[in-house]
């Protein structure tokens, strides 16, 4: 069954998620996006600001959405979004200023709603003011915390020096995730979900391709992928050694995964969005040759190293499946 990734935009007042959001949606190359709008105030003034960009945008107004999951508004959204017949390919929520990522990841974790997965925290960080809002604010500390892919925003507003600060604070709030620079909000949507980027151009993984883009905005941050295709079965415990021990520089692999295991023929879907790490299982089609295909982008890759880590991972002798593999191969993590 088709299971539609949903995303957490997440980030202080005036960091700049509306923003960012209506980037992701203006370079998201055809792809449908559902897009639910969490506003504090009665008026939900995002919702109008993102409705232009899109036609399947809802809005939950009037209160923090973390506070409403009781009222089953969330859910009844993305029921809407994620009926058999849908077409949404994937699904942003952008939260309001003051909402608590952690609860809302639990939400999406927990749903009685098959038809979606939880696919990240994304938290939009406001460069020039966050060393003040962490001083007036102490709970965005947490926040950060809880974070798989932190946008660093505004960068174009501080000085080398004031950045480099910055990025060692949040470091210290969070090692795991990996710090994106942007200006205006120009994050990739291929770092979310599966949108085809031209990954050959560095400048691409901050900065969508288009007219918006030109050379001298360009971030010369060196970004890379690895693609891994193998039609001999890849062991599980292997693999999942491979995945717990990734570089923290890889932040996005996905892609799927053969086993080839003896009473376990399933194709594994796994996807990796900063620290956060999910699988499932799906019934290979008619039309499909079982083989591992995966796809890895990150900074300053080491490739020969990665690729080598991964072919050590292919399994020559399959056995049958255990309660313990089991357990590795599907195996929910981020959290």
């Amino acid at each position: 069954m088709k299971k539609i990734p949903v995303i957490i935009l997440a980030g202080f007042l005036g960091s700049g998620k509306t923003t960012t959001l209506n980037h992701i949606l203006r370079s998201s190359n055809g792809k449908k996006i559902g897009v639910i709008v969490n506003d504090f105030g009665e008026v939900n003034i995002d919702s109008l600001l993102v409705s232009r960009q899109t036609d399947n945008t809802m809005e939950l107004s009037g209160g923090c959405i973390c506070c409403q999951m009781n009222d089953g508004g969330l859910d009844e959204i993305l029921a809407t979004f994620s009926h058999p017949n849908s077409k949404i390919d994937a699904i942003v929520i952008e939260a309001s200023g003051i909402a608590e990522p952690i609860d809302l990841r639990k939400l999406i974790l927990y749903s009685s709603n098959k038809s979606i997965s939880m696919n990240g925290v994304v938290y939009i960080v406001d460069a020039k003011n966050i060393i003040d809002n962490l001083k007036n604010h102490p709970k965005i500390n947490s926040h950060i915390a809880t974070a798989d892919i932190i946008v660093l925003n505004k960068i174009d507003l501080v000085d080398k020096n004031d950045l480099a600060s910055i990025k060692s604070t949040i470091n210290k709030i969070n090692s795991n995730s990996i710090i994106i620079q942007t200006k205006e909000g120009r994050l990739n949507p291929g770092l979310l979900f599966d949108i085809d980027v031209n990954i050959s151009k560095p400048e691409q993984l901050s900065l969508a391709v288009g007219t918006e883009n030109s050379k001298h905005d360009h971030l010369h941050d060196n970004f890379d992928s690895i693609s891994f295709s193998s039609k001999k079965p890849l062991s599980p415990k292997k693999f999942n050694h491979f995945i717990e021990t990734l570089p923290s520089n890889i932040y996005r692999l996905k892609g799927i995964i053969y086993y080839g295991m003896k009473g376990f023929e399933q194709k594994i879907i796994i996807h990796k969005v900063g620290s956060h790490i999910s699988q499932s299982a799906e019934e290979w089609q008619n039309d499909e040759t079982p083989m591992s295909n995966l796809v890895a982008i990150g900074v300053d890759i080491k490739k020969q190293d990665i690729l080598n880590k991964l072919k050590g991972c292919i399994d020559k002798e399959p056995e049958n499946i255990s309660p313990e593999d089991m357990v590795d191969i599907m195996r929910l993590r981020g959290l």
